[in-house]
């Protein structure tokens, strides 16, 4: 199969090829086996061969698709498989964080199809086991004639400006210091559009026009496409909400804090993207 250029050499698909040399991804819970017992989580995926030891802990194997002319796998495993020599245990949020686009997109689908596998075993309307196929990444009630495929949960995700400064925020989660832009999931009914407007509005009490799109990514904690924007704020006033929102800076495009996301990843690309514009118009 020969794969278009823009999809970076990786071909989304439940139907393996059966060619001679695979890929594999190795998950043991929702963390990556690196191979070689490297501490660099650049490259997940690792050679059939080099693969083969971590074989007897394998109790599930899913085709991702295909990936530089070859079939590529994800393979459950069991948490033994870690104390196997030659492979190192690395957090799947680290692998992501430093991966390029392709890699990212590969480790995504891997942990995504396995989760959604797990939390689809049963169907929601009679409650007997769903049976998944090999013709299509689905899980079917042969009952009732229903077929759940991989849930997607849309979500936006907005880098707010004003001038030479934009709007990083704090979830009530994270620790002090870390920053990143605003995010939220689409209600049922509404456009990305009205959830932007309402999403920045409930969190940072801000009105925002000239919506720009930036880019979508696949998150997968558990499973979201992050659809990116930038957008103006009408004034510089920050309300924050106190609940979801705990603290909101403005920050000149220069003078950016050191905890936030990576280019790798959709905030990151925002912010990279806002800044480099900045440059011009203000440096």
């Amino acid at each position: 199969m020969t794969t278009p250029t823009s999809l970076n050499g990786f071909y989304a698909s439940p139907v393996a090829l059966d060619t001679d040399k695979k890929w594999i991804i190795a998950v043991v819970g929702r963390d990556i086996l690196l191979a070689d017992g490297g501490t660099v989580a650049h490259n997940p995926v690792i050679d059939n061969d080099a693969a083969h030891p971590l074989s007897f802990f394998c109790q599930r194997k899913i085709t991702l698709g295909q990936w530089r002319g070859r079939d590529c796998e994800v393979w459950d495993l069991i948490p033994e498989a870690v104390d196997t020599g030659g492979f190192n245990l690395v957090s799947l949020r680290d692998v992501l964080v430093v991966a390029d686009e392709e890699v990212f997109s590969l480790a995504c689908r891997a942990v995504q199809l396995l989760d959604w596998q797990d939390t689809h075993r049963f169907c929601g309307s009679c409650g007997k086991p769903n049976q998944a196929t090999d013709k299509e990444h689905a899980m079917i009630c042969h009952e009732c004639n229903i077929s759940n495929y991989p849930r997607i949960s849309p979500c936006i995700i907005v880098l707010v400006t004003h001038g030479d400064h934009c709007l990083l925020a704090r979830n009530a989660n994270w620790p002090v210091g870390r920053f990143s832009a605003l995010a939220g999931f689409l209600e049922a009914g509404e456009s990305a559009e009205q959830t932007l407007h309402r999403e920045v509005f409930e969190e940072v009490g801000l009105e925002i026009d000239n919506i720009r799109y930036v880019g979508s990514q696949s998150w997968p904690f558990p499973g979201q496409l992050m659809l990116g924007y930038i957008a103006d704020a009408a004034a510089g006033d920050v309300n924050i909400d106190g609940v979801e929102i705990v603290e909101a800076q403005w920050f000149r495009y220069d003078q950016l804090p050191t905890n936030i996301a990576p280019p790798s990843i959709m905030a990151g690309r925002l912010m990279q993207h806002y800044v480099q514009q900045a440059t011009l118009a203000y440096g």
